[in-house]
């Protein structure tokens, strides 16, 4: 015999519980994404991700040559632009070219950095102005020019890439730490002031990352050993564990987390 439910025993019935969110493979398709720095290192790994995921992607190098050979390499949707971010006129027409593309910017990477070795006693007023010229200053001029565009977009996320050097207080980075600890210090702050306009602005602190530039510059075999047994996981970080933090920050997954610094580096730093 069937059971009937009287109708007060219907309306009882708790709500199904929602599905969490997920990454969708189709979220970043047709979106509009800005790279600075984004010919070499964590930057291109980071263009190549997006394009492939369906974005259009905008970065720049001060290198023509190198910038059009990654274009090149990576499709129609990988659009470079020359420009030398220590000129402010170049980086904001490097911004206003994305933002005509479609009227609006959907997402922020400020990727681009120099990281020197100087010590302290050797460096030079000039070492330290390029330093925050490379480093700092552009997270300022990019994102101020990119704000409109980024309030007509859809993702409306920014995410800063900085470094776990200036956390372990590590040497010969006096100048570069301070470069990097700023653009912290810059993310807090933007993620409070934008955070009302529905603008997110995050960052993400890798450790010692294993691109082919670490690995023939810098990167010893002894530094190599020494890094591994300082890690919590043994083995060596390259970009693909860096990416999906990223994109994870830009996501929709991610729509919650503003003005954090989210480490990535094997377990080394732990907050």
């Amino acid at each position: 015999m069937k059971r009937t439910l009287h109708p007060s025993a219907r309306k009882r019935r708790r709500p199904a519980i929602p599905t969490p969110p997920v990454i969708s493979p189709g979220e970043f398709a047709g979106q509009v994404a800005v790279v600075t720095g984004g010919s070499d290192g964590l930057g291109r790994h980071l263009v190549q991700t997006l394009v492939n995921l369906g974005a259009d992607v905008f970065f720049c190098a001060s290198t023509r040559a190198k910038g059009e050979a990654v274009a090149r390499a990576l499709g129609r949707r990988a659009h470079f632009v020359q420009a030398d971010l220590r000129d402010n006129d170049a980086a904001r027409a490097f911004v206003q070219q994305a933002a005509g593309f479609k009227g609006r910017i959907d997402y922020l990477v400020n990727n681009a950095a120099i990281d020197p070795r100087i010590s302290f006693e050797r460096a030079t007023v000039e070492d330290f102005d390029r330093l925050m010229a490379v480093n700092l200053r552009p997270l300022f001029v990019v994102t101020q020019a990119a704000l409109p565009a980024l309030l007509r977009g859809t993702g409306r996320a920014v995410v800063n890439i900085a470094t776990t050097n200036y956390l372990l207080g590590l040497a010969p980075f006096t100048l570069y730490n301070a470069s990097k600890a700023g653009g912290v210090g810059f993310t807090r702050s933007l993620a409070r002031e934008l955070g009302p306009r529905g603008i997110r602005v995050n960052a993400v602190s890798p450790g010692w990352i294993m691109t082919k530039k670490q690995r023939r510059e810098h990167a010893t075999p002894r530094d190599r050993a020494e890094l591994l047994k300082a890690q919590a996981l043994k083995f060596l970080l390259t970009e693909e564990q860096v990416t999906p933090l990223t994109l994870f920050l830009l996501s929709r997954c991610a729509g919650g987390i503003t003005g954090q610094n989210m480490v990535v580096d094997g377990g080394k730093f732990m907050q």
